[in-house]
């Protein structure tokens, strides 16, 4: 895969849970609760009580805001004065009610509907805030199995060139990340994260496909597997389905998960996989959020059946530790399914602690 450096690489990848005590450009959207009026403060939440705040921009760091006027640290919390300069949006704005509900397209759970956009409708009004905090990481910290993708692992300290394949729905395409939306700044989707980090640490050469579809179940990738990948030898498969698989039982989700890793190996007897248990849709996006959170234990489960060569990429409960310190919004690329660049890193990060 030819690649554009990164100069800021190692930051975006550096693992939220445990970065030393400085987190990177996480991603907020100033929204005003419920009730809240416009001459309020707005208090930011964050993953860790900041010590320190060293900068807020807007999601595509092209303005800078300014400390002691824009926003300022208090016990620990980034608060955004109603005089800022940075753009609050009105609880009303995302909870759409009246004459304005005919133009929006999800319902809002209990009635109305929600504010929702793709492109870079949530990436314009998001903003990042890089700060040092002084306590370690109190969530879920992914678990590592040293023995798994043994054959993965070995290609990569011998810096041997291997095929790379993505398999998924719209999350795995890239869907909302601001290099997909052609938006600053133009950071790669997670998928090409990875395979940039690993090119660059172990010199190796990475053929790298990707086969997502935007809105594609796990059935989905039964039915087209054949076709695309006919002619075709992965050695490392990544699976990621399960947004659209909302209202499959996850024993049927598993299934057809299995049935992919089953057609992989009549291809392509020795690749390996990680199979990824997916995000939450917002439980606020009325009719979208319904057995996604029940799919993992599953998916562990098939990968411990099929030993060393499969490892779990386990999304969903990285996602859920973030949404008890942060809101879906503050990290969303649509505000219902998709992940803006901050939870597409939280992916990469999650994906590579597997592999390296």
């Amino acid at each position: 895969m030819d690649y554009k450096k990164i100069s800021d690489i190692d930051n975006l990848l550096t693992p939220f849970w445990d970065d030393n005590g400085y987190a990177y450009e996480e991603s907020f959207l100033p929204l005003l609760k419920e009730g809240q009026t416009a001459d309020e403060d707005l208090v930011v939440s964050l993953l860790y009580d900041a010590c320190e705040i060293i900068s807020v921009t807007t999601a595509t760091r092209l303005e800078v805001m300014e400390q002691g006027k824009d926003y300022f640290l208090r016990d620990g919390k980034l608060v955004i004065p109603a005089s800022s300069a940075i753009r609050r949006m009105m609880w009303d704005e995302y909870h759409i009610v009246g004459e304005k509900e005919a133009q929006a397209v999800f319902g809002f759970t209990g009635g109305g509907k929600i504010f929702f956009g793709e492109g870079d409708t949530m990436h314009s009004r998001q903003y990042l805030v890089t700060y040092k905090h002084c306590k370690a990481w109190d969530g879920y910290v992914p678990a590592v199995e040293a023995s798994k993708l043994p054959k993965t692992k070995a290609r990569l300290k011998n810096g041997e060139g291997f095929t790379f394949c993505w398999y998924g729905d719209s999350i795995t395409t890239g869907a909302n990340s601001s290099g997909t939306i052609g938006s600053e700044p133009f950071i790669p989707m997670f998928p090409e994260l990875v395979t940039i980090k690993l090119q660059e640490k172990y010199g190796c050469d990475i053929n790298y496909i990707n086969n997502a579809m935007g809105g594609a179940t796990s059935q989905w990738g039964v039915d087209n597997f054949d076709r695309l990948y006919n002619g075709l030898k992965p050695d490392l498969m990544f699976i990621g389905y399960g947004m659209n698989d909302g209202n499959l039982d996850p024993v049927e989700v598993v299934k057809n998960i299995k049935t992919i890793v089953k057609k992989t190996l009549e291809i392509s007897p020795d690749c390996e996989f990680l199979i990824c248990a997916t995000t939450v849709p917002n439980v606020l996006a009325a009719g979208f959020f319904g057995l996604q959170d029940k799919h993992q234990p599953y998916l562990k489960a098939l990968c411990d059946e099929l030993g060393d060569r499969a490892a779990l990429v386990p999304i969903t409960s990285v996602h859920l530790s973030l949404l008890s310190k942060k809101n879906f919004y503050d990290m969303s690329g649509n505000n219902v399914n998709h992940p803006n660049d901050f939870l597409a890193r939280a992916h990469a990060q999650t994906i590579l602690a597997q592999i390296i």
